[in-house]
């Protein structure tokens, strides 16, 4: 949730996200099938809340949350549901960035959304009060950081580290991104792509989605139990045969 890269192809993309959270967090489900309000979708599902930071539809939209939006912020002492609900919930219509302009944000923490949805690339951010909505370029390359973790200083550097990369020889395979995420930094356990402050903050998960033409790829490296799964898929073609998570409207489990 807390660094995302986005690398356009020919047929298609790679966006990747590294999950930086408090280790009491615990370990999510890998990216699995899942149907909701007849909207076929595929992520990795959060243990805690229920929701995700990283999900896609059949169509080959995909959306990615990072915490934070602007600036580091505050918390409130309560909030009225997860943001980790907003992807599955706004995936949930054709256009999740339709949906995502008549969503109530209400008493939701800050985020940052990026989001991929019929070939237009958006930054979408709540700062608590406000939703910003702005362009990128989908062919060009990007990188995030979230403001909650790191400093300014510290996302110039990463700035760096991934214009860096970018110039490097290497082929922008989803293999190449994903020791990109892995190793850059390597040893650098507070700002470094993989952390680990103190005991408290770390790198739980590295999940990559490679689209190219009508073909999918989630790849998600758990790296508290160091496993790798991979969950390959045709676009428009998500098994029908998978157990709805909706119940009066609201996610639930999936069984």
């Amino acid at each position: 949730m807390c660094t995302v890269t986005y690398i356009p192809d020919k047929n298609g993309f790679v966006l990747t996200s590294n999950r930086d959270e408090h280790i009491s967090r615990g370990i999510a489900f890998y990216p699995d099938f899942y149907e909701i309000r007849d909207k076929k979708l595929v992520y990795p599902r959060d243990n805690k809340a229920g929701g995700t930071w990283f999900i896609s539809n059949e169509q080959g939209d995909t959306g990615v949350l990072l915490n934070g939006a602007f600036e580091k912020h505050t918390p409130l002492p309560f909030y009225r549901k997860s943001r980790g609900m907003v992807l599955p919930e706004i995936f949930q219509s054709d256009s999740p960035i339709a949906a995502i302009k008549q969503y109530n944000l209400s008493h939701i923490e800050n985020f940052t959304i990026i989001l991929l949805e019929q070939g237009l690339l958006y930054e979408i951010k709540w700062d608590g009060i406000n939703l910003f909505i702005k362009n990128h370029h989908p062919k060009k390359a990007h990188i995030w950081s979230s403001v909650t973790l790191y400093s300014t200083q510290m996302i110039l550097e990463r700035h760096g580290w991934f214009d860096n990369w970018l110039q490097s020889d290497k082929t922008n395979s989803q293999a190449d991104i994903l020791n990109f995420h892995s190793d850059t930094g390597s040893g650098n356990k507070e700002y470094g792509l993989k952390i680990s402050r103190e005991n408290e903050i770390a790198t739980s998960s590295i999940t990559s989605l490679k689209i190219d033409f009508q073909k999918a790829t989630f790849h998600h490296k758990d790296l508290i139990q160091n496993i790798d799964a991979i969950l390959e898929y045709d676009l428009m073609q998500i098994p029908t045969d998978i157990t709805s998570i909706v119940n009066n409207g609201e996610i639930a489990s999936k069984n």
